[in-house]
């Protein structure tokens, strides 16, 4: 038999880029919608500024999107074997920050 010996991991938490596929596919929607929110038309239309009838559709939508994040991601860390702690700290970053707006 041979003698097993620890991995460590070097990894920069300011570098990490997820590349995995199920991750990806999760934030898809947030990104979209988050994306949505942020660009702005290059000439804006002539209607009254915060009278989109869609607003509230986004906003639905991206707080439809935020809490399937926290439950797929709770999944996640559940099942994770490297990074746990982390994932788990970022979700509880996310809920205090739903917490703030509620």
């Amino acid at each position: 038999m041979s003698a097993e010996t620890p991995i460590t991991l070097n990894i920069d938490p300011q570098d990490l880029q997820v590349q995995t596929f199920t991750v990806e596919k999760l934030l898809e929607p947030l990104i979209i919608q988050v994306t949505t929110l942020v660009n702005c038309p290059q000439n804006p239309s002539s209607r009254k500024k915060g009278r989109s009838k869609r607003a509230s559709v986004l906003l639905a939508s991206v707080e439809e999107a935020t809490w399937n994040l926290l439950d797929k991601g709770e999944k996640i860390a559940q099942e994770a074997t490297v990074l746990k702690d982390e994932l788990t700290a970022s979700l509880e970053e996310v809920r205090k920050e739903i917490s703030k707006d509620i």
